[in-house]
């Protein structure tokens, strides 16, 4: 499909060929106007670029795709995580303490950890920070306070570590949308965990969620789940307080979530030592 280029809009679309941004907000585009020659206002300019073509809804009020002529024509990239790019760069003028992140299945996905992403994309955001209405809208949303930085994939999107993750399980299993999907991956996601960050996301956390990892550990990673020094002070419960699928003695976990007892999964390939880094097992 031809896309026409306006002269009076071509010094625009000559700089967003030139930047390339994914996702370009009003305030942007309205800056990038300002850096050209153009005459015309930016609300008009944006109006007719998106009639053209070149620029794409994502369901975010105020947040564009830039659709770059190579794809000759008004196409998407086909991102699944497109939306969730537009909301989260919707809210990044939010401190950092309150930004929200790409977290479980979702995080898994991104981390190459799992074979595809959910259904619908997962998000956390702080312990009782507001949830934006396009992240509501868009996304399935949790609420949990890391303690490790999130680390950016695509440049940027905000993402948990394997270690936050690992202890978001612990800290939140009802927050778990699959267990069964969780648990055929979690030797993966041990593997990419770094230790010295499961211990820095631990820390200040309440004992449970302490003796809830080392439950989950107890199989794919014994020797981990050891050094987290898991030591009982009265029974801790796995999931929601229902009737009881599994009982660890040793811990004195109830659990009432998981499809099989933790303790029955295969030891992983490989350990995080304890300095943090990635060793063969």
């Amino acid at each position: 499909m031809t896309r026409s280029i306006p002269p009076s809009l071509a010094p625009l679309v000559a700089l967003l060929e030139l930047e390339r941004p994914t996702i370009v907000s009003v305030p942007q585009l309205t800056a990038l106007i300002g850096r050209t020659v153009m005459r015309t206002p930016p609300r008009v300019a944006i109006q007719r670029l998106a009639a053209r073509g070149w620029l794409l809804p994502t369901g975010v009020r105020g947040m564009w795709e830039f659709a770059p002529g190579e794809r000759a024509g008004a196409f998407s990239s086909g991102d699944p995580l497109m939306p969730v790019q537009a909301a989260l760069a919707a809210a990044s003028s939010r401190v950092p303490a309150q930004q929200p992140s790409i977290a479980l299945g979702s995080a898994l996905w991104l981390h190459d950890l799992a074979d595809r992403a959910p259904d619908i994309p997962e998000v956390a955001m702080p312990e009782r920070a507001a949830v934006p209405a396009a992240l509501a809208r868009l996304c399935r949303v949790v609420h949990f306070s890391a303690k490790v930085a999130p680390v950016r994939k695509r440049g940027s999107l905000l993402v948990h570590t394997p270690a936050t993750i690992l202890v978001h399980l612990a800290h939140r299993p009802r927050d778990v949308r699959s267990w069964a999907s969780i648990l055929e991956m979690l030797g993966r996601l041990v593997d990419a965990a770094n230790e010295a960050q499961i211990h820095q996301e631990l820390a200040g956390r309440p004992h449970a969620t302490r003796i809830r990892l080392a439950y989950l550990l107890s199989g794919v990673a014994p020797a981990l789940a050891e050094r987290l020094e898991p030591i009982p002070r009265g029974k801790v419960w796995f999931g929601p307080r229902r009737p009881v699928r599994h009982h660890d003695a040793h811990l004195n976990v109830a659990d009432t979530v998981l499809p099989i007892p933790p303790r029955t999964i295969g030891a992983s390939t490989v350990a995080p030592s304890s300095a943090g880094a990635i060793i063969p097992a």
